[in-house]
């Protein structure tokens, strides 16, 4: 095959322009062509200083848009050039615009890439859409490992009962099941031999494991077995987090629903809430969810959106993370659980900006929010699974989130996300597949 140019940066990652894809020696990234105007422009200006003005007209020749969508682009090409400080590759210049920093030319070819086996080209396609998820988000945030489905996943569900606890464990392979048994194992032993006994008492408990993240959901139970209000909870945790978790429930320190303080202009009373606590190396603790549904004219389709807050370290305040709108779909399937809900993206919008106070490349929720903004931009539908319902409360899980409860909203009991989604099935007739 020919030879073709490569530039390098300083981070590693090369940018191949004829491709407009950028290559690490794991993966490789397809941009979309306003980054790979505003790149490309601003390497063919090397040592020159490139106005905003300029490069919002370069990014998007066919259109007006405003600041906002250069901002965008200039942190999704950080994300993607692998910068650990900002600046490393694109260098800002305040008042001015931005400038590209060192780099150097080389000349490679694709002969050893063509002669890849088509288990390897697979692989390597993978990649490439895994990582599109990235596009929106603050410096540091890495590759992703793994592409949307389109068909819902096979799961492999255990169950158990440990004392009076009922132990759900929901995998995706044999060996990450192995991985929980011996962990739940071993919170046992730790705080049956701290406290002398079993202290977790009365509680329905669910575990996930991903390549990515731990997820833990939980609540307490009343003597009818039903979750007792707001004792509803759940945890995401890194992989290399776990043992920090651990001495949470061997210390039985679980948190349960706080009293978020959510500054926005919505007054709109949200359908339902979502709670969740992260444990990785950020600084980003937790995370509260605003759904909003209305059902359509077609039986078992709802207009479904979402408003994400992130909780401020210093103030205590949550501030909004991202806003989302999408349709849901109640699938006439056979199941898992005990209902498989089809989400497909309308539109997505990132609120996050950057915060010297988090590292963005460690946050599991800006990650997972990542997974919503990629959907939304390819139109890859998802899935949703629920896995536990009662009056006002579902625990459902998502292919890349893993567990979350829903609770309906104290302001409006009326209306139920739960009751929605009883016993609904789809009107095949006015369903349009996409």
């Amino acid at each position: 095959m020919p030879n073709t140019e490569q530039i390098r940066f300083q981070t590693d990652v090369c940018y191949i322009e004829s491709q407009g894809i950028l290559k690490t020696p794991e993966s490789t990234l397809k941009l979309n062509l306003s980054e790979q105007y505003i790149l490309s422009y601003l390497i063919d200006n090397y040592g020159n200083p490139v106005t905003k003005d300029e490069l919002l007209k370069v990014g998007w020749p066919d259109r007006i848009v405003t600041e906002a969508s250069l901002f965008q682009v200039i942190r999704a090409l950080r994300v993607k050039l692998n910068e650990k400080k900002k600046g490393d590759v694109i260098e800002t210049l305040p008042r001015v615009g931005y400038q590209i920093r060192e780099f150097t030319r080389e000349t490679i070819n694709f002969q050893e890439e063509a002669n890849l086996s088509p288990f390897k080209k697979i692989g390597k396609k993978t990649a490439i859409v895994s990582a599109i998820g990235l596009a929106a988000v603050g410096a540091g945030i890495g590759w992703m490992k793994y592409v949307p489905s389109h068909t819902p996943t096979n799961y492999i569900i255990e169950k158990d009962r440990i004392g009076s606890n009922d132990i759900t464990i929901v995998t995706a392979n044999a060996d990450d099941l192995a991985d929980l048994r011996n962990k739940v194992k071993e919170l046992i032993k730790g705080q049956t031999k701290k406290y002398g006994k079993l202290v977790t008492q009365n509680e329905r408990v669910y575990l996930l494991k991903t390549d990515e993240f731990y997820s833990a959901a939980w609540c307490a139970v009343d003597a009818n077995d039903q979750c007792i209000k707001n004792t509803d909870f759940s945890y995401k945790i890194a992989t290399d987090e776990w043992d920090k978790f651990a001495n949470i429930v061997i210390n039985n320190q679980k948190v349960y629903h706080e009293t978020p303080v959510i500054q926005t202009e919505y007054a709109r009373e949200p359908t339902a809430v979502v709670y969740t606590s992260y444990i990785d190396k950020s600084g980003i603790r937790s995370k509260v969810m605003h759904y909003f549904m209305t059902p359509t004219d077609n039986k078992g389709i709802f207009d479904y959106s979402l408003m994400s807050f992130i909780k401020d370290p210093d103030s205590g305040n949550f501030r909004a993370l991202a806003i989302s709108a999408s349709k849901a779909y109640v699938e006439n399937r056979e199941s898992q659980f005990l209902q498989t809900i089809k989400i497909e993206p309308e539109m997505f919008h990132w609120a996050y900006q950057p915060s010297p106070d988090y590292d963005e490349k460690e946050s599991l929720a800006l990650k997972h929010t990542c997974h919503f903004e990629c959907q939304s931009s390819d139109k890859r539908s998802y899935y949703n699974y629920v896995v536990y319902k009662q009056p006002n409360l579902l625990l459902m899980l998502n292919e890349f989130t893993g567990f979350f409860w829903n609770s309906t909203s104290q302001g409006d009991p009326s209306i139920s996300y739960s009751d929605y989604f009883s016993g609904l099935v789809p009107d095949e007739k006015n369903k349009t597949d996409k």
